[in-house]
C-alpha cells in the first residue's frame, strides 16, 4: 500500500498523508503505539525532515516537492550515518534507528534517526543564544566547526560513497548542472577554471559536500551532531575547507552573517586551524575556492531556472538571481586574480 500524495494547485508544494506515515510506522518501530504525531520541520526541495512524536525520532524523507540536485538519497544518507558511527575519528552523528528502501511500506524509502539534543543555527535568523554569546564563545564554537570538518580529512573513503570523485570530475558535474539550468556564463568560468588541473593534499578522503554552519546541531554551544550529508563523497578535502571559506571575509568578498560577528575565526585562522588539524597541506586553495563558488552559483542557477520556467513559484526562488549575480562576478574576479 503506498504514501497518498495530495497535488495541490499549481505551484504548492506537494503534501503527503502524514496519517498513513504515523500508521505505518506505528506497525514498524518498537514501541510504535506510542507515536501520537507526525509533525514537519523541513519539507520543500531537500529531503524532508519530520519529528515522530511520542518517540521523538526524526524521520527523512524525499522531497515530495521534486529534488533541486540529485544528492544521495535517504538510504545512502542513513547508511553514512551508519559507517561514520563505527570511527571513533569522525565527527557525532545521529544513530539510525530504522532504514527501509522497500517504496512500499510508505510509499518512498525511508530512515528514523534519534533525535539529536540541541538544535541549529539559523542561516539567517540566528538565534540570540549564538548572537547574544559572549565572543570567546563564538570563537570556540566556530573552533569546534572548523575542527569537525577537519577531521574528515583524516579518514579513509567511506565504502558507502562509492569511488573517489576528483576536483575535476567534480565541477565537471557541476558545470552539466549548470548548463541544464540555462547558465553559460558558470559553465564558461567553470571551463577557465578547469585548464588548469586542481592541487591535491594527498589522498582521497571523506568530504562532506556542505559544511555550513547551520548543518550542524548544538546544546550548550558544544556541536552534538554533524548533518545533512547529501552532497558527501569521497575526494579531495580542500574541497570542504574551500566551501566553508565562501562566508569568511576575503578581497573578493566579504563575511556572511554569522562571520561577520565578534569572535568568529578570520579567514586565515580558519585555514590555519583546518590545515593542523586535518594534517594536510593548503597550497593551491584558490583553485578550490573557485570552485566552490561555481558549484554554489549552479545551484543558485537551478533555482532560478526553476523559478523562471515555472517548475516552482517558491517566491525565495525569485530573490536567488541577486545573489547569483553576485556570486558570479565574484567567481570571474578570483579566477582573474589567480591567472586563470
Amino acid at each position: 500500500m503506498n504514501c497518498v500524495v495530495l497535488s495541490l494547485k499549481s505551484g504548492v508544494k506537494p503534501v503527503r498523508d502524514l496519517g498513513f506515515v504515523r500508521d505505518m510506522l506505528a506497525a514498524r518501530l518498537p514501541d510504535g503505539d506510542r507515536i501520537c504525531g507526525i509533525d514537519p520541520i523541513t519539507t520543500g526541495f531537500s529531503n524532508e525532515t519530520y519529528v515522530v512524536q511520542g518517540l521523538d525520532l526524526i524521520l527523512r524523507l524525499p522531497p515530495s516537492g521534486g529534488a533541486m540536485l540529485d544528492g544521495r538519497g535517504v538510504v545512502e544518507q542513513a547508511r553514512i550515518y551508519q559507517q561514520l558511527a563505527t570511527s571513533d575519528k569522525a565527527p557525532p552523528v545521529p544513530r539510525i534507528v530504522d532504514c527501509c528502501e522497500d517504496a512500499g511500506v510508505i510509499g518512498v524509502p525511508f530512515f528514523v534517526m534519534e533525535r539529536v539534543a540541541g538544535e541549529s543555527i539559523h542561516d539567517i535568523a540566528m538565534q540570540s543564544w549564538f548572537t547574544d554569546a559572549p565572543a570567546p564563545e563564538r570563537t570556540r564554537m566556530c573552533t569546534d566547526w572548523v575542527a569537525a570538518i577537519a577531521s574528515l580529512a583524516r579518514l579513509p573513503p567511506l565504502a558507502v560513497l562509492g569511488p573517489a570523485i576528483t576536483p575535476e570530475e567534480d565541477l565537471r558535474n557541476w558545470s552539466a548542472f549548470a548548463s541544464a539550468a540555462d547558465c553559460p556564463v558558470v559553465v564558461e568560468a567553470i571551463e577557465r577554471l578547469l585548464k588548469v588541473p586542481a592541487p591535491r593534499s594527498g589522498k582521497p578522503a571523506v568530504i562532506h559536500g556542505d559544511p555550513k554552519l547551520s548543518n550542524l546541531m548544538w546544546e550548550d554551544r558544544a556541536i552534538t551532531a554533524v548533518l545533512d550529508w547529501e552532497m558527501a563523497l569521497n575526494g579531495e578535502p580542500l574541497s570542504d575547507l574551500a566551501y566553508m571559506l565562501y562566508g569568511f571575509e576575503s578581497d573578493f568578498h566579504p563575511a556572511t552573517r554569522a562571520q561577520q560577528l565578534s569572535g568568529m575565526l578570520s579567514r586565515d585562522e580558519v585555514i590555519v586551524l583546518w590545515s593542523k588539524v586535518s594534517g594536510r597541506p593548503v597550497e593551491g586553495l584558490l583553485w578550490h575556492e573557485i570552485a566552490q563558488f561555481a558549484k554554489l552559483c549552479s545551484i543558485l542557477a537551478e533555482g532560478v531556472n526553476m523559478f523562471r520556467t515555472g517548475r516552482s513559484t517558491d517566491p525565495k526562488l525569485a530573490y536567488f538571481q541577486k545573489n547569483l549575480d553576485n556570486w558570479i562576478g565574484v567567481t570571474n574576479a578570483m579566477l582573474d586574480a589567480g591567472g586563470f
